[in-house]
């Protein structure tokens, strides 16, 4: 991913404290998997869609990212 989708990730995490708190609590393998979703992508409107349903997911307790 480069440094502009790392920085919005960064950015909206951190503006997300529900977010924030539940992606902290996650071992860094599941942090990895998560960020690997956001970074398998070279669109930003798709890394912006992905950065989006992952912040949702962590807030509604879904910590996995989606699945295909």
């Amino acid at each position: 991913m480069n440094s502009y989708f790392d920085q919005q990730w960064d950015q909206q995490l951190a503006g997300r404290p529900v977010a924030l708190a539940a992606f902290t609590r996650l071992s860094p393998a599941a942090q990895e998997r998560i960020v690997g979703y956001v970074q398998s992508c070279d669109d930003t409107w798709e890394a912006n869609r992905r950065i989006r349903l992952m912040l949702q997911r962590l807030e509604d307790g879904t910590a996995a990212p989606p699945e295909g």
